[in-house]
C-alpha cells in the first residue's frame, strides 16, 4: 500500500469539498481554488481570475486595487480559521433582499445591507 501524496490528498479533499456543496441547497453560489498557505498578497492587491487561453486553466493574477476594472473577476484569500473573521460572519445583517439567479440555473436570495 502507497501513501498519497500531498497533491494527492489536496486533489481528494477538493472532491469531499466540491462534492458537499453539490449537496447544499445553496452550494451552487460557491467555487473553491486552491492557494497555498505561502501565498502571500500585499495590502491592497487583491487575486483576479484569468482564464489561459493555451491551457484552458483559470489562472489567478495579483493586480492592485487602482488598476482593477469592472471585468475583473475578484477572488479573497479567507483563512477559515480565523476567529475574528468567523465572528464578524455570524453578525451579518441585511436590510434589503432581493430574488436572484445562480450561475447553474438555481435560484436563491441575496441580502443586502443598504
Amino acid at each position: 500500500m502507497t501513501t498519497a501524496t500531498l497533491v494527492q490528498q489536496q486533489a481528494e479533499l477538493m472532491e469531499e469539498l466540491h462534492a458537499v456543496l453539490q449537496r447544499h441547497p445553496v452550494g451552487g453560489a460557491f467555487r473553491l481554488l486552491y492557494a497555498p498557505q505561502e501565498l502571500d498578497v500585499p495590502a491592497g492587491t487583491v487575486l483576479v481570475q484569468k482564464l489561459n487561453p493555451e491551457t484552458g486553466v483559470v489562472e489567478l493574477h495579483p493586480r492592485g486595487l487602482s488598476e482593477l476594472s469592472n471585468a475583473d473577476v475578484m477572488h479573497e484569500v479567507l483563512d477559515p480559521s480565523d476567529q475574528a473573521l468567523r465572528y464578524y460572519a455570524n453578525q451579518a445583517q441585511a436590510s434589503y433582499c432581493a430574488a436572484s439567479t445562480r450561475p447553474d440555473g438555481s435560484t436563491g436570495h441575496l441580502y443586502m445591507d443598504i
